[in-house]
């Protein structure tokens, strides 16, 4: 009986863990699964590279700095990281001049080194995509994506104002 009993909590146990982490996991599968396929333009299997690097760096650095912390909260950041990105694409694609274009890379890529969510030394990793001009995604692996996100609707609030 005792043995049921066990294997009840641990499999309820495992179960909630697998549904905390579903929007990760769903952001992370097809974000992949882009980037793997050759027949998507180069760009746009750079942007979902990112994504995954963005998730796994962001997993790792939880579980070792927050081991305690709810998969919840990977979910929200998780995300919040897939709103940033896109709406930067979307922002980018929206703005017509050049000038217009360099000051929505500007925002967007300031927001991330603004918002540290580690506060990770190893700056060789995190500032890997930062100044890497072959990615259309310039941003820092160490990011609250949430508190990022907030920057740049409050930046462009204020400039469409």
């Amino acid at each position: 009986m005792k043995k049921t009993i066990i294997a009840l909590v641990i499999l309820c146990t495992s179960y909630t863990t697998l549904q905390a982490q579903k929007v990760y996991n769903e952001i992370l599968q097809t974000s992949t699964e882009v980037a793997k396929d050759k027949n998507n333009d180069l760009e746009k299997r750079k942007v979902a590279t990112f994504k995954v690097d963005a998730l796994k760096y962001m997993l790792m650095k939880t579980k070792e700095l927050m081991p305690d912390s709810s998969m919840h909260m990977v979910d929200v950041q998780a995300y919040a990281m897939y709103c940033f990105v896109n709406n930067y694409i979307t922002a980018l694609t929206k703005a017509k001049k050049k000038k217009d274009k360099e000051l929505v890379k500007t925002i967007y890529k300031e927001a991330t080194i603004h918002c540290p969510r580690f506060n990770d030394m190893d700056k060789e990793l995190i500032l890997a995509y930062y100044n890497n001009e072959n990615f259309l995604t310039q941003f820092v692996l160490d990011c609250d994506w949430e508190k990022a996100l907030k920057e740049v609707e409050n930046v462009t609030q204020a400039i469409n104002k």
